[in-house]
């Protein structure tokens, strides 16, 4: 599966009002302090990216399809998935950041997120920081270390990694959030 990364000055603005919207409500990005201004101008940009090998580690963890993704290029200090409008089941929609410096790593982390979201339709306990959470799942998979999490995460993401070390399975792991 091939990705294409394109800019879109008003994905861009949406994307910008929407992490301010969180910086403001919250203060920090769970225990990271991150409250900065846009400093790049993009005119025009885009580059695609294979996740094959990304998708097919997924589609064994998650045993749904894969939907359909494409790919906006953004200046905001993250990458993130479009998950704060009404949910579509095969379709999603990554904001690839410019300041982020390993693409694979982040497409891994921003994939995981959008197959956690099909999985789960977001009919799971607070559900913006509980698909942090899980990405922990993401270091067992690829065999090293991809996903650090935040600093407010650390203690529930040792537990969902014991139980997945233990069962490999999504739903067991969901058992600790549901509890």
């Amino acid at each position: 599966m091939i990705i294409k990364f394109i800019y879109n000055k008003i994905k861009d603005k949406k994307c910008w009002h929407r992490y301010n919207k969180f910086i403001k409500e919250n203060k920090t990005v769970w225990g990271i302090s991150r409250r900065i201004k846009q400093i790049i101008t993009i005119k025009q940009v885009d580059f695609v990216m294979n996740v094959k090998g990304i998708i097919n580690a997924y589609n064994k963890v998650f045993k749904i399809s894969p939907p359909i993704i494409r790919g906006y290029i953004v200046t905001t200090p993250f990458s993130m998935i479009n998950d704060n409008e009404k949910f579509k089941e095969n379709e999603s929609v990554i904001f690839y950041s410019i300041y982020t410096p390993n693409p694979s790593v982040v497409l891994a982390h921003e994939i995981f997120h959008i197959y956690f979201e099909k999985y789960t339709k977001r009919k799971i306990p607070n559900y913006n920081e509980t698909k942090e959470y899980f990405t922990v799942i993401m270091n067992d998979i690829f065999g090293k270390e991809v996903s650090g999490g935040y600093p407010k995460h650390q203690k529930i993401r040792e537990k969902i990694l014991k139980v997945w070390q233990k069962t490999h399975s999504i739903d067991e792991c969901i058992k600790i959030i549901k509890k």
